[in-house]
């Protein structure tokens, strides 16, 4: 027994030097390395349009890149006429939607290359004339899907809406997928395994599905109430969400068999007036923002649920905790045209989702008594889903769609899809969010003010603007078109 002791003894002496040697090795580093600060490496896109195109003329849009560390815009493109919206296909690489008007021969995408954070070069992949593109979509590296509602089938020689398969390494178009006359398309998505495609026709009221190795169709069973205008994809590709027109409703497709069919199916959610959702994929959730409330959809489990207990509405007199609060007048700054009039009743128009997780950033305006448009963003702590008051103050301006207004000079800007008279059929939208990819600035682009709002996140304070760039119309000379421009869609770059 005693020699069993002493070998024990001897053992565990052993083990305690053996710590004690070069051979110990830590299996928790306490002080992890820093990693090098993300913040010069990234990048916000607006695209702007510019007044109505008619007659040879007309000017075309541009892109304007606004370095995010720097608070300034670092480049500036062209691209076609009356752009509307734009996917990110790569680290360096954006397409651009050119949806043309008035019968120009120019309905395009473009290609902006980026080197780092500016646009290096530009090419064109010419569309059909008069296809009228008006979306366009792609998780994969090499090809891209736009919608033409207008596409003329030339083997008929009538009106037959179609999806546009195009490549963006010989920028040409290598099939076209018919939809059916009165189709409509207004979204598409795919998913991110580049295997599945959807497409919203707001015509029809459905959806259609397509295999992305031979653009085959999927069967999908099951309806919606209402017409379809924007949809999103999980990042499993599993499940895709459909919002409807006018009442707001959620619906959700189950991709999850290769061969389908898939299912559809209505939820419970709805958002009045909603025209767009905003995807976090890093929380997996939706934020749907519309009308006068905002909804937080948690879609880590199907079929998606609330989350916060059901949808923040704008704060009444009677509730002022888990609402959306107006800023007061008082509160705004000197010069302020909202300043010294009475605050009218919120209307919530877009949601970004800080890529860290953190928080996001709803943008909502009203319009005063004297036709001033005051806009202003309130943030929502994501990891509590809570409102964070009081909200931000962005500085007013005019309204440009008035006619009797100083700063009229963009009808465009009432033509655009968070336009309640004009819907999912309109040109971009009159106000976007964004956020940084380092999480340090939200932004909020509006077309009749001509300029994109910079939130600073880490004080949730307006910062600056960033004008958008005076057009010019090419004419023999050249001639400035002065007020700027109008941003009509907002995209995280490079």
């Amino acid at each position: 027994m005693k020699r069993f002791l002493w070998l024990g003894c001897v053992l565990l002496i052993y083990v305690i030097c053996s710590g004690c040697g070069d051979t110990f090795r830590p299996i928790i580093i306490p002080n992890p390395p820093a990693f090098p600060n993300p913040q010069a490496a990234h990048s916000v896109v607006a695209i702007n349009d510019n007044a109505p195109a008619s007659g040879p003329d007309t000017v075309f849009g541009t892109a304007m890149v606004i370095d995010v560390s720097g608070d300034s815009d670092e480049s500036i493109a062209n691209v076609g006429l009356a752009p509307v919206h734009a996917v990110q296909q790569s680290a360096s690489e954006i397409l651009v939607v050119n949806h043309s008007v008035n019968g120009a021969l120019r309905d395009s995408v473009t290609k902006l290359n980026f080197g780092n954070t500016s646009i290096a070069s530009t090419s064109t992949i010419s569309m059909p004339p008069n296809s009228a593109p008006n979306f366009v979509a792609t998780t994969e590296t090499s090809e891209a899907y736009v919608s033409l509602p207008n596409y003329l089938d030339p083997s008929t020689n009538t009106i037959v809406p179609s999806i546009a398969v195009i490549s963006t390494n010989t920028n040409s178009i290598t099939n076209t997928i018919p939809l059916g006359a009165g189709a409509a398309p207004v979204a598409i998505v795919e998913t991110p395994d580049t295997k599945k495609l959807y497409v919203a026709n707001y015509g029809f009221g459905t959806i259609s599905g397509f295999n992305t190795v031979n653009e085959s169709q999927r069967v999908i069973n099951g309806a919606l109430s209402n017409p379809p205008i924007w949809l999103a994809a999980r990042s499993d590709s599993q499940a895709v969400y459909v919002l409807e027109e006018t009442t707001g409703t959620l619906a959700w497709i189950n991709a999850s068999t290769t061969a389908g069919p898939d299912t559809l199916a209505e939820t419970a959610i709805k958002v009045p007036g909603a025209n767009m959702m905003t995807y976090d994929p890093n929380l997996l959730r939706l934020y749907i923002p519309g009308g006068q409330e905002v909804a937080i959809v948690d879609i880590s489990q199907s079929p998606p649920a609330y989350l916060a207990g059901g949808p923040f509405p704008i704060c009444s007199p009677s509730q002022q905790s888990s609402c959306i609060p107006t800023v007061p007048p008082a509160s705004r700054s000197a010069g302020d045209p909202c300043k010294s009039t009475t605050a009218q009743t919120l209307t919530i128009v877009g949601v970004a989702a800080l890529p860290d997780g953190s928080r996001a950033y709803v943008g909502a305006y009203y319009t005063d008594a004297n036709d001033n448009i005051c806009p202003q963003v309130t943030v929502i702590d994501a990891t509590n889903n809570t409102i964070e008051t009081p909200s931000i103050p962005i500085p007013g301006f005019s309204d440009a769609t008035n006619p009797a207004s100083p700063l009229y000079y963009v009808p465009n800007c009432a033509n655009t899809r968070d336009t309640p008279s004009v819907g999912p059929l309109g040109n971009g939208f009159r106000f976007m969010m964004g956020a940084g990819g380092d999480s340090t600035r939200a932004y909020l682009s509006s077309c009749d003010g001509g300029m994109v709002n910079i939130i600073d996140t880490s004080t949730d304070a307006y910062l600056v603007n960033i004008t958008a760039p005076i057009g010019i119309r090419p004419l023999i000379p050249p001639v400035l078109q002065n007020p700027p421009m109008n941003p009509v869609f907002l995209i995280a770059g490079p």
